[in-house]
């Protein structure tokens, strides 16, 4: 593959890629450094990518393991608390409206209280568009398990929500 048709191949997932680095790094530097090593390992293994079919599912999969090596190697392996979260502006457009970034920031912190494996599981269905066969096979689950993750998930942010809405008005 020739670098035309690589970058051709590789541009549209930039955007995407390094939102889903820095929402697992939240350090903006270190995501930049791990999308670059990620399309050197592209560019390195360009042959047989072609091969491996979707290059979506590859590079997806191999920026998730190395995200959590260097949040390993910097004795972090967490994602951050709600207070701390920061908004990716590059790549997500938000209503600027106070009460929609507020809701959009409850549910993040509602997010970001699930348990890893479900975050990480909820990320890649809701917010980067993978169907459940390929999450299964990045996480090397069953479809059915993701299934049921990504059910779980919803539906603890979901009550986690209806709590957060009904406060002071006496319903639950």
């Amino acid at each position: 593959m020739h670098q035309k048709p690589f970058l051709d191949l590789i541009e549209p997932l930039k955007p995407r890629l390094f939102g889903f680095a820095y929402r697992m790094l939240r350090d903006r530097e270190e995501a930049k450094d791990a999308i670059q090593e990620l399309l050197l390992k592209l560019w390195k293994n360009r042959k047989t990518l072609e091969a491996k079919g979707n290059i979506k599912n590859y590079a997806f999969t191999a920026l998730y393991h190395d995200c959590i090596d260097r949040l390993r190697m910097q004795n972090r392996y967490r994602l951050v608390n709600g207070s701390e979260l920061l908004e990716v502006r590059d790549n997500i457009q938000i209503d600027r409206d106070f009460e929609n970034s507020d809701l959009i920031r409850q549910i993040r912190e509602a997010m970001d209280r699930l348990p890893h494996k479900q975050k990480i599981i909820l990320e890649l269905r809701d917010f980067q568009d993978f169907d459940y066969e390929e999450i299964a096979a990045m996480m090397n689950m069953t479809v059915n398990a993701v299934r049921v993750t990504v059910a779980r998930s919803r539906a603890s942010i979901s009550e986690t929500m209806k709590k957060e809405l009904s406060y002071g008005t006496g319903t639950v």
